[in-house]
């Protein structure tokens, strides 16, 4: 079995479903983890938020902490990744050289603007794919005028103390949002295990899903 997850930045592909990355690495599943960008970060004021070296390090030694170590990196800009056919011709090289059975990326209708042109991207890149999951948005980017719709989940609770170790790996964004934002993951995970009656769980929208009994 197969799975490539796509990202916008360093630390999403940890956020929307570390959980699961780590439990397809113990059931010895091939995982790839692409990132669209370096996930170096200035404000608009020139706030330098994350460099190009922090994220560089923390993003391979996360990915380490879920047990993967294909972890692709492309250049495309970290706040403009464009809804382009350079970015779904990018992706849609590493999908088929890959040929993943299941295919995760963002939810289109997430409000940061690069999680929204790479969920689009990824959906035109894995058009002749049959399962492909699309990630819960997460706060504090992901609030939108339409409703995420939880529809396949996954009991994580062995493996959520691995996520959050990703989580701290990226020591940027802990500085950024502190002990709030791993809460917030964490209570996001209890929720959801709570929906299906798991201690910790992830949940995905489908755009479509091949059952391979």
């Amino acid at each position: 079995m197969k799975m490539l997850a796509v990202g916008a930045h360093l630390d999403d592909v940890e956020v929307a479903c570390g959980g699961t990355v780590a439990l397809a690495v113990d059931h010895g599943y091939e995982v790839k983890m692409l990132v669209l960008s370096d996930s170096a970060y200035e404000r608009y004021d020139g706030t330098v938020l994350r460099t190009r070296e922090e994220s560089m390090d923390e993003g391979p030694r996360a990915a380490r902490a879920l047990g993967v170590s294909d972890l692709e990196i492309l250049d495309f800009p970290t706040k403009d990744i464009p809804y382009h056919s350079s970015v779904i011709e990018a992706i849609e090289s590493r999908v088929d050289a890959f040929r993943p059975d299941v295919l995760f990326t963002h939810w289109p209708f997430d409000t940061h603007q690069a999680h929204h042109s790479t969920g689009l991207a990824t959906v035109s890149a894995g058009r002749y794919y049959n399962s492909i999951l699309m990630y819960e948005p997460m706060m504090p980017a992901a609030r939108s005028h339409v409703a995420f719709r939880p529809q396949v989940y996954v009991d994580i609770t062995a493996s959520i103390d691995r996520k959050i170790d990703a989580l701290r790996c990226h020591e940027s964004q802990y500085r950024k949002y502190g002990d709030s934002w791993i809460e917030a993951v964490r209570s996001r995970s209890r929720l959801r295990g709570f929906e299906m009656g798991a201690e910790y769980a992830e949940a995905f929208e489908a755009l479509r899903f091949e059952w391979k009994p």
